[in-house]
């Protein structure tokens, strides 16, 4: 795709000048209908007339702003005029373009219903004060008056939100593209230099041999070895994360593990009653992916509350275990929404997110209507293929995991 849609201030500009016409289209040619009517030879048009022609003109300057509004005065304008003036097409432009912008910003039935009420009020006054006009000369004309702009505005929206559609695919087609370019970098250049580090390391502190054990050289040896480790598996979760199409928005680790202010002022924001129960804390050694996992679950679940559910009370219950941490999210129903309103993809990336840490999420719909997500979070992370590995103070032989 070569182009791109229109920055607000271009389309901002674009719909004033567009008003402008409109406004000076309908005045002209409604002066010049009641001044030149082909009909009776020239009328005699009265100053009401020309205000009524004026005043529909300038409705049309507020009909982004309200449209069903400023059709409706458009018409009954119309009608006044068709009743005093008995000219039928000084404001045909005016009502052209009313229907126009109508069909621009409404559904489609409610386009084609006013339409069809403007249409049967038209031909009715016309065919009371008519002098042997038939029904079947003005209901064609009244119809495409009033149901042909009504299409044309309806093509015009069907097209902007077909572009606008493209347009956002292909800024997160290039957003998961770059995401899986830093992928493949992590992956081919860090994880390569971690994993050198590690196994040298490894080799190292493995060739010393039954040394002191509280020798520095080797506890510094032991230290790298570990701390390569645990970097290898950290940066294999983060490549996943990244090759994800998980929506959520990335973010450090918080600078406080068990604080949970920021999904309570998320939740207060919209309108969510939040009671948090934490029983627990990270230990020293919990990993920053299972502390992100943590929150991003939490996180992802709320929003997903928001969307389906509403403002409906929530409860997230953190329970720290000796290996893993477990994480709870309940919340009522509201009876407008429900998790069969939702698509899965937020569940879907809960999971895998949980699951490349090697953990679980388990999410069902309460029998009172309300969901329940929970998921169970290692410490470490650790493959959900192999068994779990608690860290140990001693050097492996030289081998090392990747991403």
């Amino acid at each position: 795709m070569t182009g791109s849609a229109l920055s607000p201030p271009d389309r901002a500009t674009r719909r004033r000048i567009a008003l402008a016409l409109m406004v000076a289209v309908s005045l002209l040619v409604g002066v010049a209908a009641l001044v030149f009517d082909v009909e009776d030879d020239g009328i005699d048009p009265t100053v009401a007339d020309v205000v009524l022609v004026g005043a529909a003109s300038a409705a049309l300057s507020l009909c982004w702003r309200a449209p069903v509004a400023v059709l409706a005065a458009v018409v009954a304008l119309r009608l006044a005029l068709l009743a005093t003036s008995g000219s039928e097409i000084a404001l045909i432009p005016a009502v052209g373009f009313a229907f126009y912008v109508v069909g621009q910003v409404i559904d489609r039935r409610r386009a084609l219903a006013l339409a069809v009420v403007s249409v049967v009020a038209s031909v009715t006054l016309v065919m009371t004060g008519s002098d042997g006009e038939s029904l079947g000369e003005e209901l064609p004309s009244e119809a495409g008056v009033a149901l042909l702009p009504a299409a044309l505005g309806d093509a015009a929206r069907s097209r902007r939100d077909r572009v606008e559609a493209l347009v956002e695919a292909e800024a997160e087609a290039r957003v998961q593209a770059e995401r899986l370019r830093i992928a493949r970098d992590l992956h081919d250049v860090v994880a390569h230099s971690l994993a050198t580090i590690a196994v040298q390391s490894g080799v190292a502190a493995h060739n010393l041999g039954d040394t002191d054990p509280d020798d520095p050289v080797r506890s510094a040896l032991e230290r790298i070895n570990a701390t390569g480790k645990r970097s290898l598996e950290e940066l294999r979760v983060m490549v996943g994360v990244l090759r994800s199409t998980d929506d959520a928005p990335l973010r450090p680790t918080p600078s406080d593990p068990d604080d949970f202010g920021d999904l309570a002022d998320a939740a207060s924001s919209v309108g969510i009653p939040l009671t948090l129960d934490q029983r627990g804390g990270f230990p020293d050694h919990a990993s920053e992916a299972a502390i992100v996992a943590v929150h991003r679950i939490a996180q992802e679940a709320l929003t997903n509350v928001a969307r389906h559910a509403g403002p409906v009370p929530v409860t997230i219950d953190v329970r720290h275990r000796e290996d893993h941490v477990e994480i709870r999210i309940v919340n009522a129903t509201s009876g407008q929404g429900s998790a069969a309103d939702s698509t899965g993809v937020g569940i879907i990336g809960m999971r895998e997110r949980a699951e490349s840490l090697g953990g679980t999420v388990e999410a069902t719909t309460l029998p009172g209507g309300g969901f329940d997500v929970q998921a169970t979070l290692p410490y470490a992370p650790r493959r959900p293929d192999r068994p779990d590995r608690s860290p140990s103070p001693a050097p492996s032989p030289p081998s090392g995991p990747s991403p």
